[in-house]
Order: structure tokens, then C-alpha cells, then sequence
């Protein structure tokens, strides 16, 4: 199971990194919910930090495939030019998710690189992922997904990459 959440992701960023997104879509569960919560600098009275209700990313299947198509057209402006990553995965950490076998919980960390334009250092985003995989034997696909980005100030115009 540690084998193939480890191979998922890493054709996750390979595919995300290559710009290859209808591929990657494929990856992704129809029950998909894809969230990238805002972390707060101030009153985290509950001790996370992270807010519950503010998102900078909050995406299903449907959102995702828009996206998707955005990213694929000429109107996709926030990404003109194009916005080069270099993703790293580590520290995966596979536990069992529940009663159903087929589905996994899937900590890890990333690291994003980012480059736009003529810049010439990269944004660097760092994040701790919580997946939640389905393992078969058609392929594994991706059910949920929050990515916990560690900075409250990005440091970027627009989040418009996938974490």
C-alpha cells in the first residue's frame, strides 16, 4: 500500500509539473473535495491557526474540470505566461482511512517551486498535504485533498497552480 501511494504521487507531480492536466484530472475521484485552507496569523484560539471557513482553494469535480479547461484554452489569464513548478513529495505516511479497505489516509509534505516569468528566484510554497486515496486495481484515484500551505502571506499574485 506504501508502494503505490508513494507512485501515485509521484506521477501526480509529474503530470502537474509537465503541465499535463487532463491526465492528471484522470487521477482525481468524481467525489473529489479539494481544499487549501487560509492559515490565520492572529486569534487561532483553537490552537491550529487555520481557518474553517476561509479558503484560498475550495474545489470539486466540477470546479476542477472547469479549471481544467481554463488551463487548456487562451483564457486561462492568470497563468499567461505559464507558471513553472517543480514539485517535491516527501515524509509519506500511509494509514488505513476507516472501514473501507480500498481507501487510504495519506499524509506528506510538499514543496513547491515556482518560477513566473523573467524572475529570477522562485516563489517557494511549503504545504502538509492529508489525502485520502482509493487504491484498485483500474488505478488509484484521489478522494480528498487539503493542503495546509505553511506561510499566512503567499507571496504570490494569484494561487492558480494545483497543490
Amino acid at each position: 500500500m506504501q508502494r503505490a501511494c508513494e507512485e501515485f504521487l509521484k506521477q501526480e507531480a509529474e503530470y502537474l509539473d509537465d503541465r499535463r492536466f487532463a491526465e492528471w484530472f484522470d487521477l482525481l475521484d468524481l467525489a473529489i473535495d479539494y481544499e487549501a485552507p487560509v492559515r490565520t496569523a492572529r486569534e487561532n484560539w483553537d490552537g491550529t491557526g487555520i481557518s474553517g471557513t476561509a479558503f484560498y482553494l475550495k474545489e470539486d469535480y466540477a470546479s476542477i474540470g472547469m479549471r481544467v479547461k481554463r488551463l487548456r484554452s487562451r483564457y486561462a489569464w492568470s497563468e499567461s505566461p505559464a507558471t513553472r513548478t517543480r514539485r517535491m513529495v516527501s515524509n509519506i505516511r500511509v494509514a488505513p482511512h476507516g472501514g473501507d479497505a480500498a481507501l487510504v489516509t495519506v499524509r506528506n509534505n510538499l514543496v513547491v517551486f515556482c518560477h513566473r516569468g523573467d524572475m529570477s528566484h522562485p516563489q517557494i510554497l511549503t504545504a502538509e498535504r492529508f489525502d485520502t486515496l482509493r487504491i484498485g486495481q483500474g488505478g488509484s484515484r484521489l478522494v480528498k485533498r487539503t493542503a495546509i500551505l505553511d506561510a499566512a502571506v503567499l507571496g504570490l499574485e494569484s494561487l492558480s497552480i494545483f497543490l
